[in-house]
C-alpha cells in the first residue's frame, strides 16, 4: 500500500514538476516583456521627451507575479535558502524528521499567504478595484495572477510533504533526503547548467 501511494505521489510531483517549470518559463517571459517596455520607456523619454507611464506600475505587478511563479521550482530544484551546517552534520533519520518539520512549516505559511492572496484578489474583483495610475488597471488580474502562482507552490508543498510522511511511514530517509532534503555537494555540482531540466 504504502510502495503505491508513495509511487502515486512521485508521478504526481514529476507532473507538478513540469508545470513549475513551464511557470518559471512563463515569468521569465514576463521579466523579458518587461525589460523591452522599459527599454522603449527609456528611449521614448529620451528621443521623444514622452512617457508611456506605464512601464513602472507593469514592472511592479510582473515582479510579483513572476516571483510566485517561479516558487514552487525552486522548491522542486532544491534553491530555496536553507541554513544546513548543523543539519547536514546529523544522521539521516534526523534529517529526513527536519526536512518534514520544515515542509509542514512551510505549508502553514502558505495556507496564510495564499488565503491572504485569494482574499485581497476577491475584494479587488467584488469591489472593481482599479489601480490609481494612468492605466487603471482592474487589480485584481495582477492580484489573482500572483494569487494562482501562490496557491500552485501551496499545492506544491503540499504533495511533497505527503511524499515526506508516507516515506517517513515506510521508514524511507533516503527517499526523504532524495525529494526535500538540503541538496547535498555532489547534487549541487551534479547539473551546474540546468540539464536535469531538458
Amino acid at each position: 500500500m504504502l510502495d503505491r501511494t508513495a509511487a502515486f505521489l512521485d508521478r504526481l510531483l514529476a507532473y507538478m514538476d513540469t508545470g513549475s517549470h513551464w511557470l518559471a518559463r512563463a515569468g521569465g517571459v514576463l521579466i523579458l516583456a518587461t525589460v523591452a517596455l522599459v527599454i522603449v520607456e527609456i528611449l521614448s523619454r529620451q528621443l521623444l521627451g514622452r512617457s508611456t507611464a506605464a512601464a513602472t506600475e507593469l514592472s511592479g505587478y510582473v515582479l510579483a507575479i513572476s516571483a510566485s511563479w517561479a516558487f514552487a521550482y525552486s522548491l522542486f530544484r532544491k534553491a530555496h535558502i536553507r541554513i544546513d551546517v548543523v543539519y547536514m552534520q546529523m544522521p539521516l533519520t534526523v534529517r529526513a524528521v527536519l526536512d518534514a518539520v520544515a515542509l509542514a512549516t512551510l505549508g502553514l505559511f502558505c495556507v496564510l499567504v495564499v488565503g491572504a492572496a485569494a482574499d485581497v484578489a476577491w475584494s479587488s474583483f467584488a469591489g472593481g478595484s482599479r489601480a490609481n495610475t494612468p492605466l487603471a488597471t482592474p487589480l485584481w488580474i495582477p492580484q489573482g495572477l500572483w494569487a494562482v502562482g501562490l496557491a500552485w507552490f501551496a499545492a506544491a508543498v503540499t504533495v511533497l510533504l505527503l511524499r515526506v510522511i508516507v516515506a517517513l511511514v515506510a521508514a524511507d530517509p533516503r527517499s526523504v533526503q532524495r525529494v526535500a532534503g538540503s541538496a547535498t555537494l555532489e547534487e549541487q555540482t551534479a547539473a551546474p547548467t540546468g540539464e536535469e531540466d531538458q
